[in-house]
């Protein structure tokens, strides 16, 4: 395990980016937000990428900045909610790192998104928008997060005790 990469997948809100830093600190590895990565290289944020250059553009983007962190040293990783869905990202990240999808239910989902104004995809949706924006996209995704080697359940549970559980899961 020592050599591989620690990948979080799972919906927006889900709690990737907070547990990789927690998860990263207890294996002492570095923590790479796949979305940072890419607002750090491009010099935008991700809503001023989708608005100008249209979300096609920031799959490839992602798709890109997947095959440069796995060329680094082992680290923990989370991902775009979308990450997982597109080319051929999730059998990469499977076969360079113990992949872990973060499961919540979607009422939790909504509890996390909905007063969240810098995600492009949720940004300025109505209650019932969003309730719908996490029905029909999770359905749409589940089929890629669940191709991760591991589930967990990341709701009713914290941060350190969630990143606890799988550090103990992961290091066997």
């Amino acid at each position: 395990m020592d050599k591989k990469h620690v990948i979080l997948v799972g919906m927006p809100g889900s709690g990737k980016s907070s547990l990789g830093f927690i998860l990263a600190k207890l294996m002492w590895r570095p923590f790479i937000d796949s979305d940072y990565y890419i607002i750090k290289k491009e010099k935008k944020t991700v809503a001023e990428i989708f608005a100008e250059q249209g979300e096609d553009n920031f799959r490839k983007l992602e798709k890109q900045a997947l095959s440069e962190i796995i060329a680094s040293a082992p680290a923990v990783i989370s991902t775009g909610g979308g990450m997982p869905c597109f080319y051929d990202n999730m059998d990469i990240m499977n076969e360079f790192a113990v992949t872990v999808y973060l499961e919540m239910t979607h009422e939790k989902l909504f509890e996390h998104l909905k007063n969240d104004k810098k995600r492009p995809l949720v940004k300025g949706k109505t209650p019932e928008e969003l309730m719908d924006y996490i029905n029909t996209t999770l359905e749409q995704r589940k089929q890629y997060y669940e191709k991760a080697a591991i589930t967990v359940e990341a709701h009713n549970v914290t941060s350190v005790q969630l990143a606890m559980n799988l550090y103990k899961i992961i290091n066997g």
